[in-house]
């Protein structure tokens, strides 16, 4: 997912406060690493340079292996908010925000210091998905944001079921169009996410919010829209969450 605008103003706004929210994250005296996987000069680089200064170049090889064959939850705190806003701003291609998301959940990011700030980054990311400029992948970011935060995908759909802008209404139209159910790789297909995903797309809930959100759109562009998405959605079966 490589965004080709910037944020929105409140994104962008916590994205620039991250290294303050951040400040208090204790600088690694050492990242353990595996030898072949991870040269030690790319690990000194990481431990010498200013963070607000580490790159792309200095960053990928970090980002994409942590929690795996370098790196430990105490090492990615302090990286996360540079590697946060280099992802979000999309000059950083590697890895991808969804296995990235699920790193952090693995870390145990809630019980940081920084948790209520991230948390509330997240939430501002996924009201500039169904808010702003046609940039973000609507799905991809829903995945990344349940690999976060498992417990928040409910609270996620409801805010698109709410179709409350016409940028929502957009999102999910793109979405059917290309198919009806969940495509996302990145996806745990195992996971209680996935399921609550899956059951909402084919649930009534969903369904009557594309007729609610008809009875009080003018706009014949989004009625055009809405009147696709609830024929997607009627063909359907019904699966109830589980």
């Amino acid at each position: 997912m490589s965004p080709e605008r910037p944020p929105g103003s409140r994104l962008q706004h916590l994205l620039a406060g991250l290294p303050a929210a951040f400040a208090a994250a204790p600088r690694p005296g050492r990242i353990d690493a595996c030898p072949c996987c991870t040269p030690q000069a790319a690990l000194d680089t990481l431990l010498r340079t200013p963070r607000e200064l580490l790159g792309p170049d200095e960053l990928t090889r970090y980002a994409t292996s942590v929690l795996n064959t370098v790196g430990s939850p105490a090492d990615l705190r302090y990286f996360t908010p540079r590697i946060l806003r280099l992802l979000l701003t999309g000059e950083l291609l590697l890895p991808d925000l969804e296995p990235f998301c699920g790193k952090l959940d693995r870390a145990a990011w809630r019980d940081w210091p920084e948790a209520p700030y991230l948390g509330e980054l997240l939430d501002a990311l996924w009201t500039d998905v169904l808010t702003g400029p046609e940039w973000w992948d609507a799905e991809a970011v829903l995945c990344a944001l349940t690999a976060a935060d498992p417990g928040c995908v409910d609270r996620r759909l409801a805010e698109w079921a709410r179709l409350a802008t016409p940028t929502a209404v957009e999102r999910l139209h793109e979405f059917l169009l290309v198919g009806p159910g969940p495509r996302n790789a990145f996806w745990d297909r195992t996971s209680p996410s996935y399921r609550a995903f899956t059951a909402w797309l084919r649930g009534p809930v969903l369904l009557d919010a594309v007729a609610d959100a008809f009875d009080r759109t003018e706009e014949p562009a989004h009625l055009e829209q809405l009147a696709t998405v609830h024929d997607i959605l009627g063909t359907l079966p019904y699966r109830p969450s589980m």
